[in-house]
């Protein structure tokens, strides 16, 4: 006989997915019913036996800061190095890849969201990790995943530190190397080039260091890129932080043709 239990998630998933399937296509914003199904469709599928296992790992600054690497290198490229969900290809998945800070994922276990990063979920774009996450690094990651709405609710630096960061033009060697990260996880070579590699439906940033934008134009032209050049068809990137941005100016302007 099923268990009461399976036999309710096994009926859940079925209606879930049935109403999924029905008149569904991507060519349009789901519905809040439609993305409320396919939420619940993540509840569903974590087996029972999965909610038994217990995260290892300490919820340390060392290993928020290792999850945090991961993060950013695998997953923020549809949720954002926020968790947010807010980047191009996150907002038009569908359904929309999901806020990490949500009262949704955050009621979710250690081992539940350990479970869905190591096989994904079918039908909602979230794919199986397993092959590429070890089991320890995916712990990592739900460490950090569990603590983003803690990390994004700290406030933010001092004006003036942030001021003496923008006027310098050689960034430090940890700000390029982070906004080097950010400039593959948005896909901006997927429009520009640098160092010969990338597209060619915006200008070339391999000099972009030599130009003589400041570091405020270049945020701001992140911010709100028609604004800054008329006509222009780049995104805003509305889903980083002013960190964020500044780590990405910063890698922009270290580009004066040195091949790095």
């Amino acid at each position: 006989m099923v268990p009461y239990k399976l036999s309710l998630r096994l009926r859940l998933l079925g209606a879930t997915l049935g109403l999924l399937m029905l008149g569904c296509t991507a060519h349009q914003q789901p519905s809040r019913v439609e993305t409320t199904l396919a939420n619940m469709a993540k509840d569903v599928v974590i087996p029972m036996e999965a909610e038994d296992k217990k995260n290892p790992l300490p919820d340390s600054q060392d290993v928020l800061n290792q999850g945090r690497e991961i993060f950013v290198q695998s997953c923020a490229i549809c949720h954002g190095a926020d968790g947010r969900g807010e980047t191009y290809i996150g907002r038009n998945m569908y359904p929309p890849a999901m806020d990490m800070n949500s009262p949704h994922v955050q009621h979710w276990s250690d081992a539940d969201l350990f479970w869905i990063i190591q096989n994904g979920v079918r039908l909602t774009g979230m794919p199986s990790w397993e092959s590429s996450i070890s089991e320890t690094d995916t712990w990592k990651l739900v460490r950090f995943i569990h603590g983003l709405p803690r990390l994004n609710a700290a406030p933010p630096a001092p004006v003036a530190t942030l001021q003496t960061q923008q006027a310098t033009q050689n960034a430090d060697a940890t700000l390029v190397k982070y906004g080097k990260t950010l400039y593959r996880q948005e896909g901006c070579f997927t429009c520009h080039r640098l160092n010969g590699e990338g597209g060619k439906v915006g200008p070339d940033l391999t000099t972009e260091g030599a130009r003589g934008r400041t570091a405020e134009w270049l945020v701001g032209h992140f911010k709100d890129p028609p604004a800054y050049v008329h006509g222009s068809v780049m995104p805003p990137f509305k889903n980083l932080t002013d960190e964020q941005l500044r780590a990405l100016t910063g890698f922009l302007q270290n580009q004066k043709s040195q091949g790095k």
